[in-house]
Formats: structure tokens, sequence, C-alpha cells
């Protein structure tokens, strides 16, 4: 079968494999057909290894331990699929030859404390398929049953399509933060301007948000320039953002000023809710400025690398502050939650979010192709196709 695969982690990209093994399917487990794959921000991170120490260790984790003892996998964790096989000992109940799925790539190990206490999304254990173990950029990906999502449940292809199917994992990141913020009736600012920004921005304003301020950074000499930036601005606007700033001060000069002004003239004296969805350094000092006394900063951005400063005497402690961390998704309440939301035309979320999705679908085998569109800010959510 068609396969991308991270051969070693002292070089950056991916290898396309043409004639790469079938997974085999186990007795609790569901064989998928994958009909589509997403690129999301931790396939670029493995993808631009080199310069990512922390996602380097995580995947030698479970992994080998060091680089000299990596074994290469197929990565991909975000796609829809049809079922082609199903473990002898899968309940019929559960899923069935032909429906249309996708699955929980983060598979936990159901026996520690965090999973026996209904917090299997923060398993000690846990191992995420595409980062520790085979995944989705492939023909075919096996999944243990119970980790199933059957979209059939909601609607099938017609509620979800494809182009959404393909990257219901990421959503699922941002529909748990925007919801453990408890945004409805609360200001809210989403630092970052990202997917997962944008799919923040317009879950918070579906599920209530009073005002909502978005930021990003520009980069002249990069691919993230004034112009794109405001082109992202533009989209998040659209998706229900009410200010958008660059604080950048030299692209964008007193743009920061009127950020932290507009802030700190809401009730309270700043924002209610900051969600921190990028990963910049810069950001989490934005986000102690910018956040209220007795405010909650939600944290889903993953750092490059561990943070110098941020200084949580004066940013946490004395402003009483909530920082809280966010990883996945709720087995499976956000599953849930999220696909009521999408089957409900009413919510015009789905809608929004076609807004963010590339009407380009990029071959498996040109993933250079559509890694570099995603890359270059020309693409916010982008899919990938095995080949015919």
């Amino acid at each position: 079968m068609q396969a991308l695969k991270k051969e070693n982690l002292t070089e950056d990209g991916f290898r396309f494999s043409a004639n790469e093994p079938e997974p085999q399917v186990g007795h609790r487990d569901v064989k998928i057909r994958v009909v589509a794959a997403s690129i999301c921000g931790t396939d670029q991170g493995i993808y631009q290894i080199t310069s990512k120490p922390g996602m380097r260790d995580e995947m030698l984790l479970h992994n080998g331990g060091a680089v000299d003892r990596y074994r290469p996998i197929i990565v991909g964790h975000e796609f829809c699929g049809e079922v082609v096989e199903v473990g002898e000992d899968v309940d019929s109940e559960l899923v069935a030859l032909g429906d249309y799925v996708t699955s929980e790539m983060h598979i936990s190990c159901g026996h520690c404390q965090q999973c026996r206490t209904g917090q299997r999304h923060i398993c000690k254990n846990i191992r995420v398929k595409g980062l520790h173990l085979d995944g989705a950029f492939a023909e075919y990906v096996v999944t243990p049953a119970e980790n199933v999502v059957n979209l059939e449940r909601f609607g099938g292809r017609e509620a979800i399509p494809p182009r959404l199917g393909a990257f219901l994992d990421a959503l699922g990141n941002a529909v748990h933060t925007v919801m453990e913020g408890n945004v409805a009736g609360k200001t809210v600012a989403i630092l970052g301007c990202g997917a997962q920004g944008l799919m923040a921005t317009a879950v918070a304003r579906t599920l209530g948000a009073t005002r909502i301020y978005i930021t990003d950074f520009s980069n002249p000499d990069g691919s993230f320039d004034k112009q794109k930036l405001g082109e992202r601005f533009e989209t998040a606007r659209q998706l229900g953002a009410d200010f958008c700033f660059d604080t950048n001060e030299e692209a964008a000069p007193g743009q920061q000023k009127e950020l932290f002004d507009r802030a700190g003239d809401e009730h309270g004296g700043g924002i209610d809710v900051v969600l921190e969805m990028s990963g910049a350094e810069p950001a989490y000092g934005d986000a102690g400025r910018l956040v209220k006394n007795g405010g909650h900063i939600l944290l889903l951005g993953i750092p490059a690398r561990p943070l110098r400063s941020f200084d949580f005497g004066k940013y946490a402690v004395w402003k009483g502050v909530t920082l809280r961390g966010i990883f996945g998704r709720r087995m499976f309440e956000t599953w849930h939650a999220m696909l009521d939301l999408l089957a409900s035309e009413k919510t015009g979320l789905k809608a929004k979010l076609d807004k963010i999705i590339s009407p380009e679908t990029v071959p498996l085998s040109e993933f250079e192709r559509g890694f570099e569109m995603v890359r270059s800010h020309e693409a916010v959510k982008l899919l990938l196709v095995p080949s015919s």
C-alpha cells in the first residue's frame, strides 16, 4: 500500500512508499480504508524534526528511547475512511463493514489511575498513532475498535463530509479547549491565528462568547508576512472574531497597545478566558497581561523548547489566575459534543469551518507540495488522499 514514513529523526522530511505492507487486524481491531487525511501542526513538527527537539524526544519516548534505536513509523493521525475489515471479537453494535468512520488516535492503556477515573485522554501510558505508532498517511490504518468513532451515527457523509471528517481530531482539540473555558457570556482572547486558533474562534462564537480577540505575530522576513496575516484575520472575522491584532510592533505600530488597552477596559480589567493556541514563547507573556484577575488561561499550543521565562508570580499568583493544560480530546465527551454541533445545521459551525479548508486535495505521493502549501500559509487545512 501507499504510505508516508518518518525514516529517521536526524533528517527533515518523509519518505513516500508505494509498497508498504498492509496492517494486520487483531481480534479487537478495525481496518479502515483511508478516504482522506489532513495535515496538522504535529505533522509539520515531525516533518521539520531537526528544529523540534521536543517533538523528537516525545517520539522516542515510546519508540526506542534513543535516535539510533528508533523504528520508522507511518505518520499522520487526522483522517476519515471506510471500514473494510473487523476483528472477530468486535461487537457488531459498534461498527460494521462499509461504515464511514474516523478514530481517536490516542491509544490509552485502560488500567492506569487516569484511565480508571474517567481521564483516558491523559492516560499515563498513552501512545499516539502517527507519533509513536503507525498512523493514517496511508491507504489503510488499523485502530482498536473501542477507539473508532462511527460517523454513521451522526448523519454519515451527508452531515459530515470527508472534507470535515478528515480533521475531526484537530477540531476536537479546539472544542475541548473552548469547552474547558466555559466561554458562554464571557470575553475570550485567542493567541495564534493558525488552524487551531481559527477553529477555536468558530467554536467560541458558536458557544456564546461575547467578544473575541485574536492575535498573531507577522514576520516580514518569512512566509507569514503582514499581507498573509491580514488575510488570516479576515477569515477570523468571518468565523466570529471581533478584534484582530498583529503584535509585531515594527510591522503594525500601535496595535499591541490597542490590544492591551481594549482588554484593560473590559469588565474586571481584562479578558475572562485566554486560549493560547500558538506555542510561541512571547504569547505566554501576552496571555498573562491580557487575563483579568481571577480569569483562566488554557494552554493548547506546544512550545518548540522549554520556556525561558514566564512570570508566574505576576501573572498567576498575584492575579489568582487558573492555568490549565489541554491535551487531545476527552474520550469521548468531546467527540460527542463536537459531532452534535456539526450535525446541527442551526449552529452554523459546519459552514464556518468550510472557510478554512483548501479547495484543493493533494495526492499522498505529492505530499511535499501539500506540506509546503500549509507551511507557506497558502492553506490552513489541506487534505491528502491516497492515489487510486
